[in-house]
């Protein structure tokens, strides 16, 4: 039995424990000298020149008092279902694979999280595709409850086809390159209701930035659906500042 499959199994039986229901957003107060590990796909990666990176602007100008530390750990292609589509260059990345050792590398005090886009490997969806994706959040939640660790969820953010179109091949497989045309209204929304209605004792909140993004796609988006530009992290940074009260 490889890892992956060992991680969904586990998980399995902890899955039905987990309570989903609309959770209240809260405020959270960060205490002096916490340290955020931001853990995502190349959303979050950004270039290290990302929301992650405007995260630690904004607290240094805002909050000096409590020296926050924001750590890029996004790695692009990522995702947390342990999937690849077909015509991907190699396997996905998959969080698991290195969650033990990055946690172990270096001590943290809250974890950003961030995925989904990928999760779904832009394919139609299935019930197996969301137990998978809520196995994948869930299995992140457990470890960071292992080592008294918190969370802050953040929705995956939008496929914005509208801003940025693509030629779909309906008859070749759907891939990052040639996505379903419903991926955004049947996938994505669902990954994004898993992350809202989420509830376990590591979650201090669950943050939508998928709306915001979604409704300025225009301004955000430039280059291709998939990734937002400068103005579109400044949004995010903006989003996750304001939930959490810096």
């Amino acid at each position: 039995m490889n890892r992956r499959q060992f991680t969904k199994l586990t998980s399995i039986g902890a899955l039905g424990t987990v309570l989903l229901g609309c959770a209240d957003t809260i405020v959270f107060p960060f205490k002096k000298n916490q340290v955020i590990g931001c853990f995502g796909d190349s959303v979050t990666f950004g270039g290290q020149n990302g929301y992650v990176e405007m995260l630690q602007k904004i607290a240094d100008e805002k909050r000096p008092d409590l020296n926050l530390t924001f750590l890029n750990w996004g790695k692009s292609s990522e995702t947390v279902t342990g999937l690849t589509e077909i015509g991907h260059p190699g396997p996905r990345p998959y969080l698991f694979e290195r969650l033990d050792e990055t946690l172990e590398s270096t001590k943290i005090d809250v974890a950003l999280f961030c995925y989904g886009i990928n999760c779904g490997i832009y394919g139609k969806p299935s019930q197996k595709l969301f137990d998978g994706y809520k196995i994948g959040v869930l299995s992140f939640l457990e470890k960071l409850k292992q080592k008294n660790i918190s969370a802050v969820l953040l929705t995956p953010p939008p496929l914005a086809l509208e801003t940025v179109p693509v030629t779909i091949d309906l008859k070749k497989p759907f891939t990052w390159q040639n996505p379903y045309p419903k991926y955004e209204d049947e996938v994505l929304q669902e990954f994004k209701r898993i992350i809202l209605d989420m509830n376990h004792p590591s979650v201090l909140t669950s943050i939508d930035i998928h709306k915001v993004l979604l409704k300025n796609q225009g301004k955000c988006y430039d280059k291709d659906p998939i990734h937002p530009n400068l103005t579109g992290h400044r949004l995010i940074s903006e989003t996750i500042t304001e939930n959490l009260g810096i």
